[in-house]
């Protein structure tokens, strides 16, 4: 099994893909002529179905073959949408000559001509519009096929058995192989060495490639150490968060980045040298990948475990637990890199497939054995153990587990993955099967370096929002305490779980390449994603979707944008109300919604025409199953127009006070006077009746009962209230408060004092006041304020009387 696939075999896929999915728009004037792109295609095709015919395909014609025809189904698929554009401007002028003459009727000759240009250029159009879908089907056709031949030579070599490495007949020529390749390489070497001096090559001309050498090995080495150890010391020392998050980033560079410069002085020192040849600049780039794949590994610990800066790890594990899972995933990298090596020197090269066998069986046993080491220093699938607690728990408290977090879930889905690889692969090679054991192992190892690393970057980011975000003193209190990381803003915490979708869409493809897909199986995924799929005569793609999605985004923002505008800067100068505002608001954010989702549709190309199918269908269902929403929204809107509540009335609706704070698409919210919000649903509120007392202004009738004694004067008492009621600074003047006998009460003499309000609001408040000032005023005066009083008669009380029994002193009835 060949992996990675070659790097320039994934950017050709991309491209390709990207060439597709464009549709033409990135090269309109340098597209080539239609009949050039059909005339193309057949002889691609045609050699193609040659090739299939006569079964003379390798992996690398089927990989190549493939990307062809994408590439050229995606340019036939834009012949056809450019053809079918074409077409139409031409039947519209053909039916603007409007319909041919009958049988025996004429026409003019020059409409006869139009007409029969027309017909003639549009039976060409749609001559080469179908032979462009036809020969784009073709082109699928041909791809599921060579797909096809791909999957199956790959399950052959997944179920092909070679003799067992473990063979002793085997293991002599394993060993016979290797030490005949080394011998090719040193002979190779040593006859460069002799035409370098039978040539004259001086001295000097070695001085280069040695200070290469010198450069590579000192920042492998001395710079390297020196950097990391000062970086460490340095995370020690740093007291703040964002210091430590700058040390640790600066740390995971200088493990990635000198080790890198150290391999590009000493591959400069090997290939400047000129002691190499063919098969030796094949083992010197097998040499660099198995490098890059440890300096890579040796990066990533670092950067997770930080085996010597416990501040910087983002792992839970103690510093012996990191140290060790540090070491032994770089002790993996190596069994990998030097699996890469020996894959890369045998591409070209007679090694011996027994000496293949014997190297990849040992691989895997040692590759297995660090594995499972790894495996248990990093503890995956082990939740951390809570600290101890000083205090007893308490007995009678429930006790259920904690919920697992998605680490704990992730490790222990890689730990059964690596267990069972790690058993698998071995097997597997002892037995025979090369190309299976390999499958089970090495895309399991990169797997989890592509999660680890995107986990790594999903960390970082985290961290960062965290530092950016507000402290937790300066956030408001009024936000959700049981959102994670209690202080900081929820909606900080929305990006980084952004990020980790975005991180798994980009991993997706990454992972396809490491379990056997190739470039091919990439583009043709992406182009059929991009052309999207067909509903009657409408298509939905991604793209479309996108755009729609992006363009309703930029409406609805332009709409808050303009809200904020108008209530900010515009209609505070008016001398509209409270709730003619907020009805002006919520109209101008209806229909922005309705622009935007309207600018939307039309944008992505959907004809509206094709909906008004489906939404008469659907209006239907709306009637009968949604008729009680859509009666509530369309009551909403009347009450946004008609206005007969807004915003701040003060409405009475079954028993219940309140203020009206918002009128919403279905329901409108009241606070009531115990500071509780009740949603009335719109329909009630326009069907049934509600009791609006500051609908056109604030002014409300004020009524303060008041009793007397029997046998107060009743015109002092009229004349106290009258002063009081005119006194106070909330009453109107006109119309004038006045003072009500109201009647005879059954201990007292009842007034009431009438008046108007200014604010209607106040009317408990005015009430307070005026019973404070009548209790004191006629208490000044001598009027008294009566209370109930009841005299009780008891009946025959002659037949009742008390005595006493004898010394008992106990009371009998007699």
């Amino acid at each position: 099994m060949k992996f990675p696939v070659s790097l320039t075999l994934v950017l050709t896929a991309l491209l390709s893909a990207f060439i597709i999915s464009s549709g033409g728009a990135l090269a309109q004037d340098g597209a080539p002529p239609p009949r050039e792109v059909l005339s193309r295609f057949v002889e691609i095709a045609d050699e193609i179905d040659g090739r299939l015919s006569s079964g003379n395909l390798t992996a690398e014609d089927i990989d190549t073959w493939r990307l062809d025809l994408e590439q050229e189904r995606g340019r036939l698929l834009d012949v056809a949408s450019q053809t079918g554009a074409d077409l139409e401007p031409l039947i519209v002028q053909r039916d603007a000559l409007g319909n041919p003459p009958e049988e025996g009727e004429r026409e003019s000759a020059e409409l006869a001509e139009q007409r029969e240009a027309l017909n003639a250029q549009i039976e060409e159009i749609s001559s080469l519009q179908k032979r462009a879908q036809q020969n784009a089907a073709r082109a699928q056709t041909l791809s599921d096929r060579l797909a096809e031949l791909r999957r199956a030579a790959f399950r052959r070599s997944l179920m092909e058995r070679g003799p067992s490495p473990l063979i002793p007949d085997r293991i002599s020529n394993a060993l016979d192989q290797g030490s005949g390749y080394l011998s090719r390489v040193l002979k190779e070497t040593h006859a460069r060495v002799r035409l370098q001096n039978a040539a004259g090559v001086a001295a000097d001309r070695l001085l280069l490639p040695a200070l290469l050498a010198i450069i590579g090995l000192f920042l492998a080495i001395g710079a390297r150490r020196w950097v990391v150890d000062w970086l460490n010391r340095a995370s020690e020392r740093a007291e703040r968060r964002s210091d430590s998050v700058a040390v640790g980033f600066g740390l995971t560079l200088a493990r990635l980045v000198l080790p890198l410069l150290a391999l590009v002085f000493l591959l400069g020192c090997v290939y400047q040298s000129g002691l190499i040849g063919p098969i030796g600049e094949r083992l010197v780039a097998g040499a660099a990948i198995a490098c890059g794949i440890v300096i890579g590994a040796y990066a990533l610990g670092g950067a997770y475990f930080a085996p010597d800066a416990p501040n910087l790890r983002m792992s839970q594990l103690d510093t012996n637990s990191a140290r060790a899972a540090d070491r032994w995933l770089v002790a993996l990298s190596i069994v990998a890199g030097i699996d890469r090596l020996l894959v890369r020197a045998a591409d070209g090269s007679r090694i011996g497939e027994d000496a293949l066998s014997m190297a990849n069986f040992i691989l895997l046993t040692c590759g297995a054995a660090c594995l499972w080491c790894f495996v248990r220093a990093s503890k995956l699938g082990i939740a951390p153990s809570a600290p101890a607690q000083d205090s007893v728990p308490d007995p009678e408290q429930s006790e259920e587990p904690a919920p697992t977090s998605f680490r704990v879930t992730l490790g222990r889905a890689v730990r059964i993955v690596a267990m069972f690889s790690m058993v698998a692969a071995p097997s597997l090679a002892a037995a025979g099967y090369y190309e299976a054991s390999r499958f089970f192992f090495y895309p399991v190892i990169f797997s989890g370096a592509v999660i680890g690393f995107c986990y790594l970057l999903f960390n970082v980011v985290r961290t960062l929002v965290e530092l950016m975000a507000p402290p937790p003193a300066a956030v408001d209190t009024t936000l959700d305490e049981t959102a994670p990381d209690s202080g900081r803003p929820a909606r900080s915490q929305l990006i980084p779980v952004l990020v980790g979708f975005l991180l798994a869409f980009l991993a997706t493809p990454l992972l396809a390449l490491i379990w056997g897909a190739d470039g091919a199986d990439l583009a043709s995924i992406w182009s059929h994603a991009i052309e999207g799929f067909t509903i009657g005569d409408v298509t939905i793609s991604p793209i479309d979707f996108i755009l729609f999605v992006i363009v309703f985004l930029i409406g609805y923002m332009l709409t808050r944008l303009l809200q904020g505008l108008i209530r900010r800067s515009v209609l505070p100068y008016t001398r509209m109300d409270t709730g003619a505002q907020s009805a002006i608001i919520a109209g101008i954010g209806y229909v922005g919604v309705f622009l935007s989702a309207l600018i939307a549709i039309s944008t992505t190309g959907l004809d509206l025409s094709n909906l008004a199918i489906v939404a008469g269908a659907l209006s239907v269902g709306i009637g009968f199953g949604l008729q009680n929403i859509v009666n509530n929204f369309v009551s909403g809107i009347i009450l946004l127009i008609e206005r007969p509540i807004k915003t701040g009335d003060w409405v009475e609706i079954a028993g219940n006070h309140g203020y009206v704070r918002k009128v919403n698409v279905r329901s409108t919210e009241i606070e009531t006077f115990d500071r509780s919000t009740m949603f009335v649903p719109n329909a009630d509120l326009i069907s049934g009746t509600v009791t609006n007392w500051t609908h056109s202004n604030s002014h409300g009738r004020l009524i303060v009962p008041v009793g007397v004694a029997y046998g107060s004067d009743a015109r002092r008492v009229e004349g106290i209230l009258l002063e009081i009621a005119r006194a106070h600074p909330m009453l109107l003047r006109r119309p004038a408060p006045y003072v009500v006998f109201a009647g005879f009460g059954a201990d007292s003499l009842d007034f009431e004092i009438r008046g108007v309000l200014r604010d209607v609001n106040w009317v408990l408040n005015v009430a307070s006041d005026m019973r404070y000032q009548v209790y004191e005023k006629f208490g000044e005066a001598g009027i008294e304020i009566p209370f109930a009083q009841r005299d009780v008669t008891i009946k025959n009380i002659d037949q009742l009387s008390i005595g006493k029994s004898g010394d008992s002193g106990s009371e009998e009835p007699v």
